[in-house]
């Protein structure tokens, strides 16, 4: 009876040391709640105004993409441009009509389609963005999600 006693205090103080020592011990060494913020975190915008800015989002069709766009004409940006495979003169209505109705000025929005899995699209972006009069933010949202090795046509794995 007495070996059960001993048995019984010894395991509570290992699962003890296991879950409280341990945790306690390892803060010292290992940063464990900056990473918790790192995954569990909100990003801030901390640019409060784009005005007289320029921004060029790619796959600005996509998720990410296209509430970016929204942040920056919130923030009053001047030229709005949103790239992608497809066209983005969806994402540029609902912009326009989303600033119209909270009474907010409208930037001018310019919609490019641009194949940026090309080098020749990409040489194209490049030439179309060389024509803008200033070019502040570039946003590379553009992506695609693939299982397997992809080659784009001259030969580049994407």
């Amino acid at each position: 009876m007495a070996n059960l006693g001993a048995f019984a205090v010894v395991s509570t103080l290992v699962v003890l040391l296991l879950t409280y020592g341990i945790p306690l011990f390892l803060k010292e060494y290992f940063p464990w709640q900056s990473l918790y913020k790192q995954r569990h975190g909100r990003p801030t915008v901390t640019t409060k105004s784009y005005k007289g800015r320029t921004a060029l989002i790619t796959g600005a069709n996509g998720a990410f993409g296209s509430r970016a766009a929204k942040i920056f004409a919130e923030r009053d940006v001047e030229t709005l441009v949103l790239v992608d495979v497809r066209d983005c003169s969806g994402v540029k209505e609902e912009i326009e009509r989303e600033l119209g109705e909270a009474g907010k000025p409208v930037p001018k929005i310019l919609v490019w389609q641009a194949d940026l899995m090309t080098f020749k699209g990409c040489q194209e972006l490049g030439a179309k963005a060389k024509t803008l009069e200033h070019l502040d933010h570039v946003l590379m949202t553009a992506g695609i999600l693939a299982f397997n090795r992809r080659e784009s046509p001259e030969g580049w794995e994407t």
